[in-house]
């Protein structure tokens, strides 16, 4: 497909040199739906035919900022992409909701405005997780590899939101109870306090979830380097439940085991698929333990190579 058809501009180019803690990249901005979007490159210098390029995807209403650590120590060997969702950062209010199909048709286009070809390693945080999910079932034969760090649980359905509260004595009637009246109040009190950003990302993972995640999954994952990387460390921070009869401790590992549990089935039928277990990190990996996620990306790197080795000795 030709470039012009997507009628996408650069806007403008602005070097970074030691600027907001990235050792060496490019910070411009591309226009889409007649809006800008904020991007950073780095490490364009190892863009070469074949060789993945490493694309970043944010956590819920996150930057790419946060990523610093990691794409300054990878992209001394690899091209990075990295960018802010329209509404975030620097990107401007497009006023097109955050689907799936909006965000990664979007993602695509940028890489391919920039020269950077597939194939791709995704390194995704969060709800980020859902994207790159979802980009590998549209596009499987462009991934060299997917990374989700403590990704949203994108392998949930009904009912397996329940299991962990009757796993910990709760009956089914205490959870209804618990959830019902509480958890409506709390959105609307989101909608009316949270920015528009935000909001508008937690719309289209309510929805998501509803729809048990099969806009991301349709087809199955491609037989590349997959890799899970699990926040062990638990934190209260954030938990609006108040005074429970339960421990919210003990929910948090139950909760945890049974995602394991999940995410390994998926890597069952694949030849390089890893769990990695951060025992004291919390929810930002990138910036907690960024040493694992560089090690993560590495790894996937070696194992895309052999991949491509075994290819071509056949």
């Amino acid at each position: 497909m030709r470039k012009e058809a997507y009628r996408i501009s650069v806007l403008t180019i602005v070097i970074i040199i030691g600027i907001s803690g990235f050792s060496f990249g490019q910070k411009e901005f591309i226009t889409l739906n007649g809006k800008k979007v904020e991007i950073f490159t780095s490490g364009l210098e190892n863009n070469r035919e074949g060789k993945p390029v490493i694309v970043f995807e944010n956590g819920m209403a996150s930057k790419y900022g946060n990523w610093e650590t990691v794409i300054n120590e990878v992209s001394k060997t690899s091209a990075v992409f990295a960018y802010n969702r329209p509404r975030i950062g620097e990107s401007e209010n497009d006023s097109i909701p955050p689907t799936i199909e909006h965000i990664i048709n979007n993602l695509r286009k940028m890489l391919l405005v920039k020269g950077l070809l597939p194939p791709y390693l995704f390194v995704s945080h969060s709800f980020g997780g859902a994207y790159i999910r979802s980009y590998a079932s549209n596009y499987p034969d462009e991934i060299a590899g997917l990374i989700f760090v403590d990704p949203v649980d994108f392998t949930k359905k009904k009912g397996d939101g329940d299991l962990p509260y009757l796993e910990i004595g709760l009956t089914q009637k205490q959870i209804d109870s618990m959830f019902a009246k509480p958890y409506k109040k709390f959105k609307e009190k989101l909608y009316a306090d949270m920015p528009n950003f935000y909001v508008e990302e937690v719309k289209i993972l309510s929805k998501l979830t509803q729809d048990e995640f099969k806009e991301c999954d349709s087809t199955p994952l491609p037989d590349v380097p997959v890799h899970f990387i699990m926040a062990g460390g638990y934190s209260s921070a954030g938990d609006d439940r108040g005074e429970t009869s339960f421990d919210k401790e003990k929910l948090f590992r139950i909760d945890s085991n049974l995602k394991i549990k999940r995410w390994l089935k998926l890597l069952y039928p694949l030849k390089f698929g890893k769990f990695i277990y951060c025992s004291n990190s919390g929810h930002m990996i990138q910036i907690d333990d960024p040493e694992t996620v560089i090690s993560s990306i590495k790894l996937a790197l070696g194992e895309f190579d052999r991949i491509q080795k075994e290819k071509t000795d056949h």
